[in-house]
């Protein structure tokens, strides 16, 4: 649990942003088709750098360990974050930003003119330093949040024997349900009429600065749980040919620079790969840009499961304040709809508490499903409850609906932080990619921490994609509705792609 405790801040992080991000975007002035733009450049930087950092992680040596430097790394671009979100608007006032500017107001009653000045928002225009600010922050967090989680889930790969990786990622996954529905619980509870908020300020600054108070004690949990090797030479099992060198990987247990076995093992690795010393960087990016066919369809499946719960994830507040609760962003601070249109920003926390909460639950018991209908049945069910729950969803557009229909979200989350990875570790811990079956990647690096990154990586590609099309399908549609069927669709996608991964349990 403590080599988990990061993604459960990670999960702290994104409760955060996917319930105040969008709003905050749209209340400082930011049209809606540059809003979702907006969420375009994380994703397009993180998947081609993610990759890259997942490969080098593998090959680090530094007495911190491989995956430790990396996590502490982007722990400082979430944190930096979280304070350029919630502050952006007001650090833009320092630069020079006027929030309001008075504009006159002619009149005439009975008879007589009246002229006055009242208030209104400054035009965008004269908001540029906070709007540059504030984007700033959405892409240090965005980016950071998911690029976070490859080296963690390698680093608890790395310390668990090959038996305990199942468990290990099902308690990942637990903990990152957790941390969404406590970080989702967070954003519903009216902060504004609690003492917090005369400290802090409104109900934005108390949320992100009780996260970025969170994620800190999360982060220190993780990266001292347990001491990585400082000095072990790494090996791709499609190296390691020989069974004396297979013996020494499957053993799967770390031992202390100190420790005389370690000492012997790690000398045995040294003597069976000067093959591995001669690997260049060059390499391991090979290794992304060719990758094995089992690979590549898991990759399209994380890609098009990733696209689908992105609609959800980073839409669905909107969609509860302007298809479910009738309101409208646009407006004046104090107009009804505005109020109305807050007003089911924060039910939809309580909406995204319960996705949350269904992913916890249903991480805890997805290995044994795993084992009572195979991985592959698991894998292809959860993606179609989430297809069929985003079209009842949008169909029935009913505050009760949008909670209980929630819980389909959690469920494809559960699955998408759980299978893919353990079909990584299975593909690894068996030598699927030495196997005469067309899988051969004969002199290719492929390390588990290259593998997780890529795979891993489809969230920034399906990011991406969906960023740079929803703005203007929303647009078209005149509805946010169109969120649901879109996440609906590409599920399906998903769905049909995940037939033809290779599901090593049940083909050994």
């Amino acid at each position: 649990m403590r080599l988990s405790a990061v993604v459960c801040g990670i999960e702290f992080c994104y409760a955060a942003e996917t319930a105040f991000v969008s709003p905050i975007l749209l209340q400082i002035g930011i049209p809606v088709v540059l809003m979702t733009w907006t969420w375009c450049l994380p994703p397009l930087i993180g998947f081609f750098l993610v990759p890259a950092l997942g490969s080098l992680s593998d090959r680090l040596l530094t007495p911190f360990g491989r995956r430790r430097p990396f996590i502490l790394l982007y722990s400082i671009g979430i944190l930096i974050g979280l304070i350029l979100v919630a502050n952006g608007r007001i650090l833009g006032e320092w630069f020079g930003d006027t929030r309001f500017q008075m504009t006159r107001k002619d009149s005439v009653f009975n008879g007589t003119h009246i002229e006055k000045y009242v208030k209104v928002a400054s035009p965008l225009s004269s908001r540029k330093f906070g709007t540059i600010l504030t984007v700033l922050g959405v892409f240090l967090l965005d980016l950071d949040c998911d690029a976070c989680q490859s080296p963690s889930r390698a680093y608890l790969l790395d310390v668990t024997n090959p038996s305990q990786h199942a468990a290990g990622l099902s308690t990942f996954t637990f903990m990152a349900g957790l941390g969404g529905c406590l970080g989702y619980f967070l954003g519903g509870i009216p902060w504004e009429r609690t003492f917090l908020s005369n400290i802090l300020g409104d109900h934005i600054h108390v949320v992100f600065t009780l996260v970025w108070l969170i994620y800190i004690v999360c982060v220190i949990s993780t990266v001292t749980a347990v001491k990585e090797p400082a000095n072990l030479t790494v090996i791709a099992p499609n190296l390691m040919r020989s069974s004396s060198r297979q013996c020494i990987m499957s053993a799967g247990t770390f031992y202390d620079d100190n420790n005389e076995q370690y000492a012997r093992n790690n000398s045995l690795y040294e003597s069976l790969s000067t093959e591995n010393q001669r690997a260049s960087y060059f390499d391991y990016i090979r290794s992304i840009i060719y990758m094995p066919s089992s690979l590549r369809w898991l990759c399209l499946t994380n890609f098009f499961c990733w696209m689908a719960l992105v609609s959800y994830s980073l839409f669905f507040t909107d969609f509860v304040g302007q298809a479910v609760f009738g309101g409208n962003p646009k407006l004046d601070r104090n107009h009804p709809l505005r109020l109305l249109y807050n007003e089911g920003v924060r039910f939809g926390s309580w909406g995204m508490s319960i996705y949350s909460i269904s992913c916890s639950i249903y991480s805890y018991n997805i290995e044994t499903l795993n084992n009572y209908f195979g991985i592959k049945r698991v894998y292809i069910g959860s993606q179609l409850i989430y297809a069929v729950g985003m079209l009842l969803m949008g169909y029935v557009r009913h505050r009760v609906g949008v909670i209980i229909l929630s819980a389909a979200a959690g469920v494809l989350y559960s699955t998408l932080f759980t299978i893919p990875y353990l079909l990584i570790a299975k593909y690894h811990t068996s030598n699927t990619f030495d196997q005469s079956n067309g899988l051969s990647t004969s002199g290719q690096v492929r390390g588990i921490g290259t593998d997780v990154a890529v795979v891993s990586s489809m969230v920034f590609l399906a990011q991406l994609c969906l960023s740079s099309t929803m703005g203007t399908l929303i647009h078209l549609a005149g509805s946010t509705v169109v969120v649901t069927v879109v996440a609906s669709f590409l599920s399906i996608c998903g769905a049909i792609s995940a037939t033809k991964v290779l599901y090593v349990s049940e083909t050994t």
